[in-house]
């Protein structure tokens, strides 16, 4: 079955939500606007179709052109099997006035962050997050440590990101050269900076400086997530409350291992050749995918790519992507 829905947001950047009736399929979750893509319909006009039938919206051709591709995603339930394309659509403070509930259906609008709380589909899990997170992750180079004076050149580097538009994005404090005390020197002038301007910042390495940073969460190695299993440990054993954990992943074992110990996403690489990693055949987006597909958490691509990239991420069941040289 195939599955449009609109992500609509109004102007204080909520999304809105309907609830599903009691007796219907997953009875009383939260959804984003759609339904099924009927034969012989384009997946625009479903769409459109579905959102006039819904809730009064009609999307004329001003609205179209402010509907973009946000992901693809496959889904299987029990008892069937879903392709779900999302849109999204921003909304003038008119048009969400004029919404209403045309199938008795209770509406509500809410920030990505609260939409987490709710119960809502499983099969929503990647869209939620492709809403709460950024679509691309700066990873920093291999800076070496010498003391104050490549400390000082993170920094710059941390601030020059901070200075970027475009792609919502985070950053990746990858230091595996650096001793504990000083990464976590620095990690706390890098949080000020990206708190400044809203920028999530993940730490990496020692498992330990998380403890003394409050960053937004911890990309973890598919070593270190495997220790963590074998030891019977999961995210709310090794993080402090509310960090999010992000693991590295190649492969489906590696997946299932993420999810394992309740990563909030996966990377999953390579993606297309490196030039860190010459030896190495890029997985190809047709097999990326497929891995994708396969699992439920949220994956970020990696490897090969730049920001330009995102967008192909997400037509093939991603987030978003991440990297170090094409960012």
């Amino acid at each position: 079955m195939r599955v449009v829905v609109a992500v609509c947001r109004n102007e204080l950047g909520e999304v809105l939500l309907a609830q599903r009736a009691a007796k219907a399929h997953l009875g009383g979750t939260w959804e984003f606007p759609g339904g099924k893509v009927e034969v012989g319909e384009s997946d625009e006009a479903a769409l459109a179709r579905e959102l006039r039938e819904e809730i009064g919206l009609d999307l004329s051709s001003s609205a179209a052109v402010l509907l973009q591709p946000l992901l693809t995603r496959q889904f299987s339930y029990p008892d069937r099997s879903l392709t779900i394309v999302a849109y999204t659509l921003a909304l003038s403070a008119a048009k969400c006035a004029s919404l209403q509930s045309c199938e008795a259906q209770a509406l509500r609008w809410e920030k990505p962050d609260a939409i987490a709380l709710l119960p809502t589909p499983a099969a929503n899990a990647p869209l939620i997050a492709a809403l709460r997170w950024p679509s691309c992750w700066h990873i920093t180079p291999s800076f070496a440590f010498h003391g104050s004076s490549s400390e000082r050149m993170v920094l710059d580097w941390v601030t020059e990101r901070c200075e970027l538009s475009g792609e919502s994005h985070g950053l990746v404090l990858r230091l595996p050269q650096w001793p504990l005390a000083a990464y976590v020197e620095l990690a706390k002038r890098a949080l000020v900076l990206t708190e400044a301007v809203g920028l999530p910042l993940l730490l990496h390495g020692d498992v330990r400086a998380c403890a003394a940073v409050t960053a937004f969460g911890f990309h973890a190695s598919s070593s270190q997530a495997l220790q963590w299993q074998q030891q019977g440990l999961g995210k709310t054993n090794v993080l402090p409350i509310g960090y999010c954990l992000a693991v590295a992943t190649h492969d489906a074992d590696e997946l299932a291992l993420a999810q394992a110990v309740a990563a909030d996403w996966a990377w999953l690489s390579p993606v297309l050749p490196t030039p860190s990693h010459p030896d190495a055949t890029g997985l190809g987006w047709p097999a990326w995918a497929v891995l994708v597909q396969a699992t439920t958490l949220p994956v970020y691509a990696l490897g090969g790519l730049s920001q330009s990239h995102a967008a192909q991420a997400r037509r093939h069941g991603g987030v978003g992507v991440a990297g170090i040289s094409g960012f």
